[in-house]
């Protein structure tokens, strides 16, 4: 029986690398350095390319950034809807609505802005995936953000 279990187990360690090899290899199109056909379609060096790209997408976290505290400030400041962030319900509880959103939504963009000053230092597509990554992952906790307040 316990033969049965590993097998099971192993196969479906086997299942998630494949769909992790899967994923990876549909974003291979960000390696920009490996693939120099694709930087000469824009006109420019590869290396260039990825840097601007990595330039757009963390701007555009900061971006997302800033409408989420918004659209937080203003679901919660008319009660429309319940915060689920336990820090920030805290801190809204110590200093204010308005405060505790400010100060923790600039504390996430003083992490971007480091990021920004090194995005030079990203050189492999990893880091530009994890940007990508972020970026979706946070555009639709924002577009939920203003759904929620929207139909409230």
């Amino acid at each position: 029986m316990n033969i049965n279990i590993r097998h099971s187990i192993e196969s479906l360690g086997l299942f998630f690398l494949k769909a992790v090899r899967n994923f990876a290899s549909s974003y291979r199109c960000l390696c920009f350095s490996n693939h120099p056909a694709l930087g000469a379609i824009w006109g420019m060096e590869p290396k260039r390319l990825k840097y601007l790209l990595n330039t757009s997408l963390i701007l555009v976290f900061a971006l997302l950034h800033t409408a989420d505290g918004i659209i937080t400030y203003l679901g919660l400041k008319f009660d429309t809807v319940d915060e689920a962030n336990p820090v920030l319900v805290f801190f809204a509880g110590t200093m204010g609505l308005g405060v505790a959103i400010f100060l923790l939504k600039l504390l996430c963009l003083e992490f971007i802005a480091v990021l920004y000053f090194a995005r030079r230092n990203i050189k492999g597509c990893l880091g530009t995936m994890t940007l990508l990554s972020a970026d979706a992952f946070y555009s639709w906790v924002v577009s939920n953000n203003i759904l929620l307040v929207a139909a409230a």
